[in-house]
């Protein structure tokens, strides 16, 4: 774009020149990633002698792009908005087109998919009404990538192909370089790893081409995410090495948060556990600085299954806390297949660390092997039947399977007494639901599971423990994981006593319900349920 196309006759040759001169330098330094170079030549030009609205709007864009391209999208959207404004102040459909374009793409960095999606269909529509078919191609393009993230792989793929047939029908090679590398992302998460190799070696050729060395940087940094997926660690370490030797000399380089994590990621597969400690936290900063929220969900997810495999399981739980609120956050409200993949192996890792935390915690009492496990099936069961939906019933049972994590603090000793308990014993014993709560402290659940932890040895009548609590000022939620616990408790063997029959334990559990002891609106479902269960003979 030049001076002449932006401003109509209201310069003279020489301003003309020295405009187009100053765009050249400009375009210059991006091309290098020098992007503070570039806002202050763009600058200048806004200071100068451009006065008329239309080509105020076009300048504002190239300033909001610098900022976006650092990583910076709250400092870019105030610009675009600007620059929307005075397209619209010039009657300047298509800079309204463009404007709207660039507004979507900071919204869609910072994860908001819908307000991105419903932006890009407006500027689609003004850019037809232009008869600008090179921005309908980047829009396209853009609409590609949100179907991307929303895992609507096919509908993405369709986009990315529309686009690059319009940049083609243009003879517009460096814009190819740009879906290319988009169509390589989703041929690796599609697993076709041939069509996304031959993707990236496309793109990355149409950039030395067109001697765009900053967006090649973007493909390299592509090509080692694919050389991971293909297991090919040593292929991708030697890339993300070189990378970083670019970052030392561009620290503020937008891609380097990618590489962080990439190293996180090898490092981790290669047992190099320190280092890929050290890169995801590198890249969890990244994220952080540059509002960069599918950076920030995957990096937690990496950091998760590193802390997984060093049995970290109170910081794997964090991360994965992180993870899924990142990615249910990306989802934003809609029906998400992909986000739904990702959340589905979050919340299987979920299930995996408070499994075998709950196995630690058995580990020291050999009398309740299994007991966290069963509980949580009845207690499930019981939820089911009151009405929890299937979101919440998933909580709900890790919620269940940690509800003894605070026996983790009575000595073993105490534990496997072969006899009943003395006093002082027995108070080390009622300690284990508040030190329960506190080893959960930290750790963010999507669901609150404390109240499960802390009140599951309250009872309805406010003679239990910690806190005395009776009737429904007991969570509603440790009222029914009370009743399951109480009968898997009788009907293990215990230290003291065998386990007791089915039947034997029902009828205690009657007894006690006639005491007070159980929600008067819960115990029948669990009577409802335990005429189902073949009971032993005696």
């Amino acid at each position: 774009m030049t001076a002449a196309t932006i401003t109509g006759p209201r310069l003279g040759p020489d301003a003309y020149e020295a405009f187009d001169a100053t765009v050249a330098e400009a375009r210059s330094a991006e091309r290098c990633g020098r992007w503070v170079d570039a806002r202050e030549h763009y600058q200048r030009l806004l200071d100068g002698t451009l006065a008329d609205a239309k080509g105020k709007s076009a300048v504002l864009r190239w300033i909001g792009r610098t900022h976006l391209e650092e990583g910076h999208p709250d400092e870019a959207l105030p610009i675009f908005e600007r620059a929307l404004g005075a397209a619209e102040t010039a009657g300047d459909v298509g800079g309204e087109a463009h404007a709207l374009n660039w507004i979507a793409i900071a919204e869609q960095s910072i994860g908001n998919l819908d307000r991105s999606e419903d932006l890009y269909a407006r500027a689609r529509i003004r850019a037809v009404r232009a008869g600008d078919d090179l921005l309908v191609a980047m829009i396209d393009q853009n609409l590609g990538t949100v179907a991307n993230i929303r895992g609507s792989l096919d509908l993405a793929l369709d986009s990315y192909e529309s686009s690059l047939r319009r940049y083609r029908a243009l003879g517009l090679t460096h814009y190819e370089a740009h879906v290319l590398n988009n169509m390589g992302m989703l041929y690796t998460d599609l697993g076709d790893f041939a069509n996304a190799e031959s993707a990236y070696e496309q793109a990355y050729d149409a950039c030395r081409d067109g001697g765009d060395d900053a967006y090649a940087r973007r493909i390299q940094v592509n090509q080692a995410e694919l050389w991971i997926a293909k297991r090919e660690l040593e292929r991708a370490r030697e890339r993300c090495e070189h990378l970083l030797t670019e970052i030392e000399q561009q620290p503020a380089a937008p891609w380097r948060g990618e590489v962080f994590k990439h190293l996180g990621v090898v490092c981790r597969e290669s047992q190099e556990l320190e280092r890929a400690d050290a890169f995801f936290a590198r890249a969890a900063s990244v994220a952080a600085e540059t509002s960069d929220l599918l950076l920030a969900a995957e990096t937690a997810r990496e950091q998760a299954e590193l802390y997984w495999a060093q049995s970290r399981n109170a910081d794997t739980l964090q991360a994965l806390n992180r993870a899924h609120a990142w990615f249910t956050r990306l989802r934003a409200e809609r029906d998400l297949a992909a986000i739904q993949r990702r959340n589905s192996r979050l919340e299987e890792r979920f299930l995996d660390v408070v499994r075998k935390w709950g196995e630690s915690i058995e580990s020291k009492d050999c009398y309740t092997q299994g007991h966290c496990v069963r509980v949580a099936d009845l207690a499930c069961i019981l939820a089911q039947r009151i009405g929890f939906d299937e979101r919440t019933l998933f909580w709900f049972r890790i919620g269940a399977l940690l509800h003894d994590v605070g026996k983790l603090i009575v000595p073993e000793e105490v534990l496997n007494k072969p006899g009943r308990l003395d006093d002082y014993e027995w108070r080390i014993m009622r300690l284990h639901p508040e030190a329960g709560v506190e080893l959960l402290a930290d750790i963010e659940f999507p669901w609150d599971v404390r109240p499960m932890v802390r009140s599951h040895h309250e009872k309805w009548d406010g003679t239990g423990y910690p806190d005395g609590l009776a009737g429904e000022a007991i969570p509603l939620s440790a009222r029914i994981l009370t009743i399951a616990d109480v009968y898997d408790a009788l009907t293990t063997t215990r230290s003291y006593r065998a386990g007791f029959t089915h039947e034997k334990t029902v009828r205690i559990m009657t007894e006690d319900a006639e005491k007070g002891h159980f929600d008067p609106n819960i115990f029948p479902l669990f009577l409802e349920w335990a005429a189902t269960q073949q009971p032993p003979s005696e």
